[in-house]
């Protein structure tokens, strides 16, 4: 028994519609936008559209190529940081088991380019691209360049959430600020939200935090997680079995959070969790696990009564800024398994 990989096209989204003020219906047409001007010591983006588009074509060549020969070797040149890791084991995965199902599908076209201001080094660069052809919700990317030398890689993405209301951002031609970590003009600094709510996916409504946060029946990730932890733990609670499942995550060790700055003076931070999930029957019982991620992953190793698996997640949340009532809402998540160890 094993609990879903969430490794689908398609992933399991709950029916909640988020909604901020001067934004974008990513369903729908765009509505009249705040025209923010860069900040003063900024000069306009660090890049134009076309170079940018250039940037895309070559990530998504990459990418393409790395998908058709099922060879995460050739992701190197153009992707980076969690991209890499979640990429590279679904192609192991899909070498293994002989089907892409649970490659994501990353479309080549965009609805939404948010260039940097940034005049240093690390950039990064956030692009908004259409929905997949099977209607999916669309993706929010991030490319980050390490320096004046290096090549813009691609750095992660997330599925953004049905009927979400995208926050504002400024216009490309304006560019938009990348925040530090420790940013002070949010409600809640960029590094610290992300503590806060790996926090929250791992204690629940219990946390400390919970109150920053929108409530959980709103939240698809949350929401997903709590399914898996049910369902799982029912079926693993059955009497030749008697087990427990749990779920816990932090945030991913020395990868940085990228956050940009929104039209309101919030910020959407996009961020890396490092997942763990111990699944553990009586001793003597045997797990044996049915989904095709964890079958891969778990392929030549001896079954046992426990096993553990790990996640590399990628989340994008909406931070209001300081002074704000709102709470801080996700934007959107990818949640894939990438290893699994009996033991």
């Amino acid at each position: 028994m094993t609990a879903s990989t969430s490794r689908t096209r398609r992933s399991r989204w709950t029916a909640a519609t988020a909604l901020l003020t001067a934004g974008l219906l990513l369903t729908g047409c765009a509505a009249d936008l705040p025209t923010p001007s860069p900040a003063p010591e900024e000069s306009g983006p660090a890049l134009t559209l076309d170079q940018n588009a250039r940037v895309l074509e070559s990530v998504n060549k990459a990418v393409a190529a790395a998908d058709e020969a099922l060879d995460p070797d050739q992701l190197a040149s153009r992707v980076t940081g969690p991209a890499l890791a979640v990429r590279t084991s679904q192609l192991e995965v899909a070498k293994e088991s002989g089907s892409t199902d649970w490659v994501t599908v990353l479309p080549a076209e965009y609805q939404q380019i948010i260039l940097p201001t940034t005049q240093t080094w690390p950039r990064t660069s956030f692009a908004i691209t259409n929905s997949t052809e099977d209607l999916a919700p669309p993706r929010l990317l991030a490319l980050v360049q390490e320096g004046p030398r290096d090549p813009f890689k691609l750095w992660g993405w997330v599925q953004l959430r049905p009927g979400l209301r995208m926050p504002a951002f400024a216009d490309a031609k304006i560019g938009s600020e990348i925040l530090a970590p420790d940013d002070s003009s949010l409600l809640i600094s960029p590094q610290d939200v992300v503590a806060q709510y790996a926090d929250l996916l791992t204690t629940g409504d219990g946390s400390a935090f919970a109150d920053s946060f929108e409530p959980a029946a709103e939240d698809p990730f949350r929401t997903l997680l709590k399914g898996i932890a049910e369902s799982q733990g029912a079926l693993l609670a059955q009497e030749r079995v008697e087990g427990t499942y749990t779920f816990s995550t932090v945030p991913r060790p020395d990868t940085p959070v990228q956050a940009v700055r929104t039209a309101d003076g919030g910020a959407v931070v996009m961020a890396a969790l490092d997942g763990t999930e111990v699944m553990e029957g009586k001793e003597g019982s045997v797990l044996s696990p049915t989904g095709t991620t964890a079958s891969a992953l778990l392929q030549g190793q001896t079954p046992t009564n426990r096993v553990t698996g790990g996640f590399t997640d990628m989340i994008a949340l909406f931070v209001p800024p300081a002074g704000s009532d709102q709470k801080v809402m996700l934007v959107g998540y990818s949640h894939v398994q990438t290893s699994a160890t009996f033991g």
